[in-house]
């Protein structure tokens, strides 16, 4: 029985689903759940009668019958002399370790009663639990313990799971800006600057493309500002879809863009303008773009950022939907 009380104190894992859990217990246990208080010393007082209380809440009323009023009589006679003797045998044991201080004894009609003395802070005896069950409650025993595993496993898992998407949530709207979904401006740069040691470290190629949306301003004093929106959007849109999954693309701020192309030269680096380009054309969006290459003497990420933001306002200068670049110069 050792294993009922344990499965019974492992009940507090569940939290605040115990009681709603408890219930189900009970439901699991088809037998006669009982407290008794002791009245006189061959008198008791049921003082809550758990089998009859199907819908259990923290309101539950107390029964405040003698046990023969709730028992057959026979069967009262047993419970009876069961206390009586369960009392005085036992010890000033706590709670804390039913395993020792449990008394049971076989009832006539091939049921078993358990008497599980309950003592009060001061050590004293303040009531009985009493649990009426046929042979088979060993099975029932093994039913709860896999019950109240299965339920402990299952809300584990779910909090977990919800944990983990509300993390993943946190960390997506601390990191991506907000109208576009691409990375924000603190973290593009973070992922920028790790690139930039990492190929320098193994002396591989790094473009960086700085790009916006020609006559931006334009759009929003004429048309609105949620049609500029709406324009940044599809900007974001286009540059998602075509970049690489190893490409980190971000806002850098208003209608400026940002992509860190690691292991690229200028050559692969200015076909992927060129199919951003086009792609925005077809939908009659045109963005002008800047690419810088690493230098050998580059020093920091911000060299790169300053030389394509260069490259940027020479395209802009040069008469919109360009690419520029330190080599290569190319126009619509």
């Amino acid at each position: 029985m050792f294993s009922f009380w344990s499965a019974m104190r492992n009940i507090k894992l569940l939290g605040s689903n115990a009681f709603l859990i408890m219930r189900n217990v009970f439901y699991l246990i088809p037998n006669q759940v009982f407290f008794v208080q002791v009245v006189e010393e061959d008198k008791f007082t049921t003082v809550i009668d758990l089998s009859k209380n199907n819908n259990l809440s923290c309101r539950i009323k107390c029964e405040d019958q003698y046990i023969d009023k709730l028992l057959s009589k026979s069967l009262s006679e047993e419970v009876v002399a069961s206390c009586t003797q369960c009392i005085e045998k036992c010890t000033s044991v706590c709670y804390e370790s039913p395993d020792k201080n449990i008394y049971e004894k076989n009832l006539t009609g091939g049921s078993q009663l358990i008497l599980l003395p309950v003592y009060n802070g001061q050590g004293s005896l303040s009531y009985l639990l009493g649990i009426i069950y046929e042979k088979s409650f060993k099975n029932t025993v093994n039913e709860l313990n896999k019950y109240i595993e299965n339920e402990v496993a299952r809300q584990v898992k779910e909090r977990t799971a919800k944990l983990v998407a509300t993390n993943e949530k946190l960390f997506y709207l601390a990191n991506h800006d907000s109208l576009t979904g691409t990375y924000n401006r603190r973290y593009l740069l973070e992922l920028a600057n790790a690139e930039f040691k990492r190929v320098c470290r193994y002396g591989l190629s790094l473009c960086l493309m700085m790009l916006d949306l020609d006559h931006f301003k334009a759009i929003n004093d004429n048309q609105g500002h949620p049609v500029g929106d709406k324009a940044l959007k599809e900007v974001a849109k286009t540059l998602l879809e075509i970049v690489r999954d190893c490409d980190h693309v971000g806002r850098y701020g208003g209608d400026e863009f940002i992509i860190v192309l690691p292991e690229t030269d200028i050559s692969g680096a200015m076909l992927m303008a060129e199919r951003l380009r086009e792609a925005l054309n077809s939908v009659k969006l045109t963005i002008s773009i800047g690419i810088a290459k690493l230098e050998r003497d580059d020093v920091c990420i911000e060299t790169l950022i300053n030389r394509a933001d260069h490259l940027l306002l020479k395209a802009k200068r040069g008469g919109r939907d360009r690419i520029e670049s330190v080599t290569v110069k190319h126009s619509a």
